[in-house]
């Protein structure tokens, strides 16, 4: 949980009284430890190489290569 949403569950847990936070929001648990970082970078990281190949691509050979590979990939 982010620590907005903690700061927010804690000033309401003392403007209710005698509860805690947990008690509150029993959903908003922790996220859990397997979180799949590893995913995340990797799905960023072809994202900006595939970005990069297309900039050098347009600079080299202009628009029309990258409309003729896309053409070419959707056909």
């Amino acid at each position: 949980m982010s620590t907005v949403g903690r700061r927010i569950r804690n000033r309401v847990a003392r403007l209710v009284g005698n509860t805690r936070a947990e008690q509150i929001n029993p959903a908003a648990e922790r996220s859990p430890a397997n979180t799949p970082y590893r995913l995340l970078w990797s799905t960023g990281i072809v994202a900006f190489v595939l970005c990069i190949a297309a900039f050098v691509l347009w600079g080299i050979n202009g628009a029309g290569t990258l409309f003729d590979m896309i053409v070419a990939f959707c056909t």
